[in-house]
């Protein structure tokens, strides 16, 4: 149902709100408590329990950092899995016998596992971990963000457009981070060199992959209207935001809503 589109993202957009709480403040409170006592900020958060939490709530704790990464580790490879070997494998070769289908998904789960490990070295060469994540997604989101706006916002893309757009985007990103990363290239020579901060590195890859799907769209047949006038964004789409709020219940109102928190929270953190 059309409430369900308006209500899912709007709920979404609401619990990205937590991890500013969730994250952020347990941080700052353990700094102003215990910065003495931290001179890692990776150690923040077991200074954060060793001090604050009893004995025995400093072993369930443990258990459930444990769990949380546990569960974490599961989904990830459960979701690899199941897209390789379904998504990929099976929309190839749909006559694959289930058999290797799952053989194919427990290869990928392995392999996946020991990128992981050969990986994981290098995180300590970040500055924290907050910084290994925010870069790497930062490489990896921009030809998923374009493929997402081009697709609703023009109508002359295809699906060869957008999987040529995110293996250049894929592509450019490695590239990118390659000569960032420090240990790769020797030096960060994009953040240093050029003085482009990885945020503002992911906003011009953004651009690069944006400008990739328009030329792309250029010499590739577009999907026929019919097929895709509910998907895309046009003038029909504009009617009827502007009748009455109907009540609390009116998505227009809980996404202006969230639209006002966001900004204030910008503003005061800033």
């Amino acid at each position: 149902r059309m409430s369900d589109a308006q209500n899912g993202p709007l709920f979404a957009g609401f619990l990205k709100i937590l991890p500013v709480f969730i994250m952020v403040f347990p941080g700052i409170l353990a700094y102003a408590l215990f910065s003495d006592k931290i001179d890692n900020p990776n150690d923040t958060l077991m200074v954060l329990i060793s001090n604050v939490l009893p004995s025995g709530l400093i072993g369930l704790m443990t258990a459930a950092l444990l769990a949380a990464l546990m569960s974490t580790i599961s989904a990830a490879l459960n979701s690899v899995a199941t897209l390789v070997s379904l998504d990929i494998l099976k929309r190839m070769r749909p006559s694959t016998p289930d058999k290797i289908v799952l053989r194919t998904g427990r290869i990928t789960s392995v392999a996946v596992i020991l990128l992981a490990i050969s990986w994981s070295p290098l995180i300590g060469r970040f500055e924290s971990i907050f910084d290994a994540i925010s870069i790497v997604l930062s490489m990896l989101s921009p030809p998923v963000a374009c493929v997402f706006v081009m697709g609703i916002l023009t109508s002359r893309g295809n699906d060869r457009v957008a999987f040529y757009t995110m293996i250049f985007g894929l592509l450019a990103g490695s590239l990118v981070f390659c000569l960032d990363f420090d240990p790769i290239s020797g030096s960060r020579l994009i953040t240093d060199g050029l003085g482009i901060p990885f945020l503002m590195q992911a906003w011009w890859l953004f651009v690069l992959c944006t400008v990739f799907y328009l030329v792309m769209s250029f010499f590739s047949a577009p999907r026929p209207l019919a097929e895709i006038k509910d998907l895309i964004f046009r003038k029909e789409t504009l009617h009827g935001l502007g009748a009455r709020i109907s009540g609390i219940k009116d998505p227009r109102l809980w996404a202006g809503l969230l639209f006002l928190i966001m900004i204030l929270l910008y503003i005061y953190f800033s």
